[in-house]
């Protein structure tokens, strides 16, 4: 009986894989041919999910077996030997599905056992598609009128103070990298959206993702902004652990999301004085000094925004980064920065307003 079977296929790094033909085979012994369940293929949508229909019934592994029969009953029962195909009752049940697929100027094949639960399928293969704020970036800065969210204020001349502008950075940084990650052009408004607009409810929704369970990040930015700097325990060597974690995602293209801390407790009270971006990629200037490509929400469009961080040794041995952010010429302090949640989710359909 034909089975209709839906799921989604994405890459290594999690950007949906669109135009992959999918079919159902089972596996066979070594020197056989596996069968091939299909009856109608799949093929990837935008957003990577496909719909194929296959049989079970057509694994149907045979094997040659000789028996002694007679030779032409009922006229003569004399026993011959004949030999007869059927059912190999050996055989095991193993499909699996193969993807065939382009990717980075080469054509591809891949294969992974058909799970009836499973609703996501990973690629090996990692999609080289870097992000650019320029172009995957909101076209909006980061200053929303209305109530106070307590996080990120971006540091504009005329944007008001916190009770009456509020920022949502955390939410326009993991809302951008679901958008990279599905395929689809960010919303073109240029202004900040209006409370209650589709846009604005899904920023929000993300921004509260962005803070963790019961805003472990504020609790985490609280803590750093009371570390020293250039000690073992301090910001300049947490910032390169977390570095260290995050480099292979940035190496096979996948965004991570980051806090920065822009203040500590010898500055002010206000934790929502930092601030929350996507990281994008990076690149060694030097032995010891790297540059880290950032798309920050309250520098829409901007490509020129960045993280210049040096290795410096800060004690026993140890080592940390000394950082600070660049927009174009212009420096900012940084004390440090870490990775933030993320969970990716498909962006609605109705978020153009």
């Amino acid at each position: 009986m034909p089975i209709t079977y839906t799921s989604r296929l994405v890459f290594a790094n999690g950007i949906s894989a669109e135009n992959v033909q999918v079919r159902v085979f089972d596996r066979d012994d070594p020197g056989r041919e596996d069968d091939d369940l299909t009856v109608e293929p799949g093929m990837t949508g935008p957003l990577g999910y496909f719909t194929l229909t296959y049989d079970a019934s057509r694994a149907r592994d045979t094997r040659l077996v000789k028996r002694r029969v007679p030779e032409n009953p009922p006229f003569d029962w004399t026993l011959v030997e004949r030999e007869y195909l059927e059912p190999d009752p050996t055989d095991k049940f193993q499909p699996y599905l193969r993807f065939d697929y382009a990717a980075n100027g080469k054509t591809l094949s891949a294969e992974m056992p058909l799970k009836s639960s499973r609703s996501e399928y990973r690629l090996n293969t990692v999609l080289e598609q870097a992000f650019l704020p320029s172009q995957h970036g909101f076209h909006f800065v980061n200053a929303f009128s209305g109530f106070f969210l307590p996080f990120a204020l971006p540091n504009l001349p005329g944007v008001g103070n916190p009770d009456s502008v509020y920022g949502l950075c955390g939410g326009m940084a993991a809302s951008s990298m679901d958008f990279f990650l599905a395929r689809r052009p960010v919303p073109t408004v240029n202004m900040p959206p209006s409370n209650g607009t589709p846009i604005q409810r899904y920023l929000y929704k993300r921004q509260l993702d962005s803070l963790g369970i019961l805003g472990e990040v504020i609790f985490r930015f609280a803590s750093w902004m009371g570390l020293p700097d250039d000690t073992p325990t301090g910001t300049m060597k947490r910032s390169l652990d977390e570095f260290e974690k995050m480099r292979t995602r940035l190496n096979q293209f996948c965004p991570v999301p980051i806090g920065l801390l822009y203040v500590k407790w010898k500055d002010t009270n206000q934790v929502w004085m930092n601030h929350q971006v996507l990281a994008l990629g990076y690149s060694r200037v030097e032995a010891n000094r790297i540059r880290i490509r950032l798309y920050d929400p309250n520098f829409p469009l901007r490509d020129d925004v960045a993280i210049e961080a040096e290795r410096v040794p800060v004690g026993e041995g140890s080592f940390g980064l000394r950082v600070k952010q660049v927009i174009g010429t212009i420096e900012k302090k940084l004390y440090g920065f870490f990775i933030m949640p993320y969970q990716a989710v498909i962006p609605p359909e109705d978020l153009d307003s």
